[in-house]
């Protein structure tokens, strides 16, 4: 699984970023066969000292800003630069706690939405390990794991999504079995809160793995929208260890001008009640977090492992 190094990876990019700015939307729309600008961040926590907390000044450091208007959590307290579990790849990865009996991001993981250049379509990988003993929940089992892609106020939490205030997609755990899903916020989910997708390979679900180091790419690609109306031709799709493991297509997420533009890191165990607070302590591991415009820069997808 370390057939690539993170130091070609991030070959000649002192902070870990390389980006690129892509077309606006107007711009597409006047250039209908133009293709976007490739847009690609990628963070393999190789650069900070390890044993310290990863936080936000250290993310920045890497050129991860937060978006405007969100309000992190957990970073200086639950997170740490690891380099004593194997990493994915290199000598570190970011490690983050799940405390025993809490739930929600003021209390468990970590939080924080990242701006990305806007575009219609992105890719977005990263590698996860739970701890072997990672507990799923107490009575009732759920949670989310690592980081999504997310637009403009990226709806969530239970909020109605109005075409206007944005949407969400992001992987989550459930069930006692640790059930792999994506959870995802549009114009399509009815109650109170988001829809899911079940993650499955020949038929059956896939479960999260403990002390094992596997790969997730989630493809998402907004809607057009026409006359102020959304068009149903939005998608989804998840792969798996760079297998197709789950794709939603007809998806109406916007009504207005929002785009993709965010790396929306969301992870905690929860559930909104403490019947899903994990039993014991655990912890999760990310490394080799990239976000593309460009399937060409996700080599998950094609030639690496």
């Amino acid at each position: 699984m370390k057939t690539k190094t993170k130091a070609v990876l991030l070959a000649g990019a002192a902070t870990g970023l390389l980006a690129t700015l892509t077309l606006t939307p107007q711009a597409m729309a006047e250039r209908p066969d133009a293709a976007p600008a490739a847009a690609l961040k990628q963070n393999d926590f190789e650069r900070p000292a390890a044993g310290n907390p990863y936080t936000l000044s250290e993310w920045a450091a890497d050129g991860w800003d937060v978006a405007d208007g969100f309000s992190p959590q957990g970073w200086d307290t639950r997170t740490r630069v690891d380099s004593d579990t194997p990493a994915h790849s290199g000598s570190k990865s970011l490690r983050v706690f799940y405390p025993e009996g809490q739930i929600d991001p003021q209390n468990s993981g970590a939080l924080a939405p990242f701006s990305i250049p806007e575009s219609r379509e992105y890719y977005l990988s990263f590698w996860v390990k739970f701890s072997k003993d990672f507990s799923w929940g107490t009575t009732q089992f759920a949670g989310k794991v690592g980081i999504g892609l997310a637009g403009g106020k990226a709806c969530s939490g239970g909020e109605p999504c109005t075409g206007t205030n944005g949407f969400s997609s992001r992987p989550i755990w459930s069930k006692e079995t640790g059930k792999a899903a994506l959870y995802y916020y549009s114009l399509e989910h009815e109650g109170e809160y988001g829809d899911d997708i079940v993650l499955q390979k020949d038929g059956a679900d896939i479960q999260w793995p403990k002390d094992k180091w596997v790969n997730v790419v989630q493809r998402l690609k907004v809607n057009t929208v026409t006359d102020g109306q959304a068009n149903p031709d939005g998608e989804i799709e998840v792969f798996y260890n760079g297998e197709s493991a789950a794709k939603k297509t007809g998806l109406r997420f916007v009504t207005n001008d929002d785009q993709v533009d965010k790396a929306y890191f969301s992870s905690f165990a929860g559930g909104g009640t403490p019947e899903f607070a994990p039993a014991n302590d655990g912890y999760i591991w990310y490394d080799d977090i990239k976000v593309s415009t460009d399937r060409a820069d996700i080599c998950e997808l094609s030639s690496c492992s």
